[in-house]
């Protein structure tokens, strides 16, 4: 197995030619793409790059957001994702991204808008499934931890992802570690549906004491998940697809993007082995 890295871990500057330089430097297998990315070079240099230095692509990020209130913005989120699908197809991504969107995307919130929301995205899949499909795209509906419904998404858990992966043919989802490792159906949901997986995002989890401070990103060797155990798991369900180092440039507490792109291919290439 080997480990792919998202550009998030790169902070606004950093080159992206450097950062594929220093995936390859490390033996990363593959990278994880953004809208930051793919605004800096063009798609067929990008594809260049990319096969210069032996890296796939694991993930084109993000798509969806279907819950924008404000016509124009809605508007422009359509050619977001279109421009995004393209991406994905001429790299030949494993996954696109998708997620949802927040209950502050609507506008004003009223009691009531969690459910309507989540009835919105139901609703949106299909249009937005059918034009991948027809890429040759595969969308990864990620799932996100609760306290992200204001802001992010309002698909918080596995078997929530599972129930729409049914009714759309052709949808995927991501296992984001930070989002669902604590999900009590992780397991029951890997067992039944690991064929609709088409990602996996890891990340150390640091929970801290104070009730006031929020969890955060670290380094794979650290904090409370049992990443060993996860990738155990992960194999006896009969998962072959990508592994996806996700960690934001805020949370490299000091260390170089090059360091933390090192250690993340060392600690996932140890954890594996244990």
């Amino acid at each position: 197995m080997g480990l792919s890295i998202n550009y998030y871990i790169a902070p606004p500057g950093y080159a992206l030619e450097r950062f594929l330089d220093d995936c390859a430097a490390a033996g990363a297998t593959g990278v994880g793409l953004t809208e930051r990315a793919l605004e800096e070079v063009a798609l067929p240099d990008l594809k260049r790059m990319l096969d210069e230095r032996g890296l796939a692509v694991s993930s084109v990020n993000s798509a969806g957001f279907f819950l924008w209130g404000d016509a124009a913005r809605a508007q422009r989120q359509v050619a977001i994702n279109a421009a995004l699908i393209e991406a994905a197809a001429v790299l030949c991504a494993g996954t696109l991204v998708t997620i949802g969107g927040g209950l502050g995307d609507l506008g004003t919130e009223r009691p009531g808008d969690l459910a309507r929301a989540r009835r919105a995205v139901d609703a949106a899949l299909p249009e937005l499934c059918a034009a991948a499909e027809a890429r040759g795209v595969r969308l990864g509906l990620e799932t996100m931890h609760p306290i992200r419904i204001p802001t992010k998404s309002t698909v918080n858990t596995l078997t929530q992802a599972e129930a729409l992966c049914g009714a759309h043919p052709g949808l995927g989802f991501i296992l984001d570690v930070f989002h669902s490792w604590w999900d009590p159906d992780l397991e029951p949901v890997l067992a039944r549906s690991i064929a609709r997986l088409t990602l996996v995002q890891l990340s150390g989890v640091a929970q801290p004491r104070d009730p006031a401070l929020l969890p955060a990103r670290c380094p794979l060797s650290q904090g409370c998940v049992d990443t060993t155990e996860l990738l155990r798991l992960l194999a006896q369900c009969g998962y072959g697809g990508p592994y996806e180092f996700e960690l934001f440039a805020h949370e490299l507490a000091g260390a170089s993007v090059a360091d933390a792109i090192r250690r993340a291919v060392d600690d996932f290439a140890a954890l594996a082995a244990a």
